[in-house]
């Protein structure tokens, strides 16, 4: 785990280092996000799929640069927990590093929409299996609105939908295809330097 942790870090500096040369505005944030979650299994050998729904919440912490045009970039680190046992009955936290892409539309100097883009990588402690964590890589896309509440302390809400393709996982002889869809509903806030 400690090499993911500096890989994402490394990543993140030699991104932060191609940001910072234009004209940027950057910025902390951080973000409440409450999910719908529907998770689809897959056990090899069986013809059909097994479902289940879980819900979830989460904190996010934000790293961004907004540039003049508008466009923005962010990198952030999340903790999120399921209402519902998953994988096994520890109902680990999810930890999850990622990158998302912004555009504001500014329609006046306080409110701006947004759409965005991002991706993800993710992992979690589980019991009972051969291996003792599972890993997830995701995709999303989504907006929201940006209220300037003031010069330096912006407040936003919005809504991404988003996939996650977990590691498969053995149970016995068969392997668990898992995929995840999931709707986020989330407000933040984030305050400029």
């Amino acid at each position: 785990m400690k090499k993911r942790i500096i890989s994402a870090l490394l990543g993140c500096t030699l991104l932060s280092t191609q940001l910072l040369a234009e004209d940027s505005t950057i910025y902390i944030g951080i973000d409440g996000i409450n999910s719908s979650n529907t998770f689809t299994y897959k056990l090899d050998g069986y013809t059909g799929d097994t479902e289940s729904t879980s819900n979830s919440n989460a904190l996010k912490l934000k790293l961004g640069w907004i540039r003049e045009n508008g466009g923005r970039t962010q990198i952030y680190y999340l903790q999120e927990r399921y209402d519902d046992t998953i994988f096994d009955t520890s109902n680990n936290t999810l930890t999850e590093v990622g990158l998302d892409f912004i555009k504001d539309f500014q329609l006046s100097p306080v409110l701006s929409p947004f759409i965005q883009a991002g991706i993800g990588y993710g992992w979690m402690d589980i019991d009972g299996y051969s291996e003792s964590e599972i890993s997830e890589v995701n995709a999303k896309a989504g907006g929201g609105l940006v209220f300037r509440a003031s010069e330096k302390i912006e407040l936003l809400i919005g809504v991404d939908f988003q996939v996650k393709k977990w590691s498969d996982r053995k149970s016995g002889s068969s392997t668990i295809e898992t995929n995840e869809d999931s709707t986020k509903y989330y407000v933040g806030a984030n305050l400029l330097f």
